[in-house]
């Protein structure tokens, strides 16, 4: 198999004041966003001084159903026929991230791409008993540059390797979990969520301080009319730590050296990214965990969904355009 082009989707926190530097154009999945660095600060004065981000697709105001059918609906199909899958979100703090990959659990209306994702594999499991299919779940989190399995206890964490054998990345030592059912895996996914680093932060008051990835393990143990072959696959569910900076706000020496970490991560990422957009024969995977937890989705045959959640607000428009253009050289195409 090749490698597949990575599909990339904004979803934009909704404003009741958007900035009016921002303009969103549904139909041709485009945004233009006007420089305010120029004297004056009023609208620009021709098209040099705006940028142009494309997209797969632009998620205003959608369900979370909407999201699972446009994002990852396509990729969980594949992923149940063979082919490994990768979706992750990035973008500022307080964007929406965890919104989108986790939602609110306890109604299904508003539940996230995990949960959502879940229930269509083991809807496939129960509906096809011939194709005996068994499912196993693992979950993991980057913290400060340490990998913590969030299926067994803190202290594991000093047992959990990184290993890399025919171009992708196990972890020796991290949990692998049989589930039999939908509920058991969602219980697994829960229990995980409460072990999770997050703090208290001026824009999310229950933010992510850790890079998560909820990892879907699904093997066919026999063949069906479409897919004759026995298949292994899995599907890398990826919450990113959201990118920010602290001027101006008061942090502990603690939130500091985590945001350092996670931002420091993330431009390892957008390097990464260039590198691969340049088509370099070696690309700096080995710089971060980030990077290398991200080598199968980014460099290998992974079919890929990148999830830019933003704000809209002006008061984080330099932000927003940062992150927009972090991932540019290989993920958005921009013009300036």
């Amino acid at each position: 198999m090749g490698r597949f082009r990575i599909k990339v989707y904004l979803r934009l926190r909704p404003s009741d004041k958007p900035s009016p530097f921002i303009h969103i154009q549904p139909t041709s999945s485009t945004v233009q966003i006007d420089d305010d660095k120029h004297a004056g600060g009023g609208p620009p004065k021709n098209y040099t001084e705006r940028r142009l981000f494309r997209f797969d697709g632009i998620i205003q105001s959608s369900s979370q159903e909407a999201v699972f059918d446009e994002c990852a609906k396509g990729v969980v199909e594949d992923v149940l026929t063979g082919y490994h899958g990768t979706i992750f979100a990035y973008g500022q703090v307080g964007s929406g991230k965890t919104f989108t990959m986790t939602g609110e659990t306890k109604t299904f209306i508003y539940c996230g791409l995990i949960p959502r994702c879940i229930h269509r594999i083991f809807e496939e499991k129960e509906s096809k008993p011939a194709a005996e299919i068994k499912v196993h779940v693992s979950y993991l989190e980057i913290h400060n540059e340490v990998i913590y399995d969030l299926l067994a206890k803190r202290e594991a964490a000093s047992q959990i390797t990184t290993l890399e054998e025919d171009g992708t990345v196990e972890f020796r030592g991290l949990t692998r979990v049989l589930c039999t059912t939908e509920e058991q895996a969602l219980k697994l996914f829960f229990e995980g969520e409460r072990h999770k680093a997050v703090a208290v932060h001026p824009l999310n008051q229950v933010s992510s301080r850790s890079h998560c990835m909820f990892t879907l393990y699904v093997e066919r143990h026999a063949g069906m009319a479409s897919i004759p072959e026995k298949t292994a696959a899995k599907l890398n569910l990826v919450d990113l730590a959201g990118f920010g900076q602290s001027k101006g706000i008061e942090f502990s020496e603690q939130s500091k050296k985590e945001i350092v970490n996670i931002n420091k991560s993330l431009i390892f990422l957008e390097q990464v990214v260039s590198e691969l957009g340049r088509g370099q024969t070696h690309i700096s995977f080995r710089q971060s965990r980030l990077t290398l937890l991200l080598k199968d989705a980014l460099g290998g045959n992974s079919r890929t969904v990148l999830i830019i959640c933003a704000w809209q607000e002006h008061i984080c428009l330099d932000e927003t355009v940062l992150v927009l253009f972090l991932l540019n050289r290989s993920f958005v195409q921009s013009t300036h």
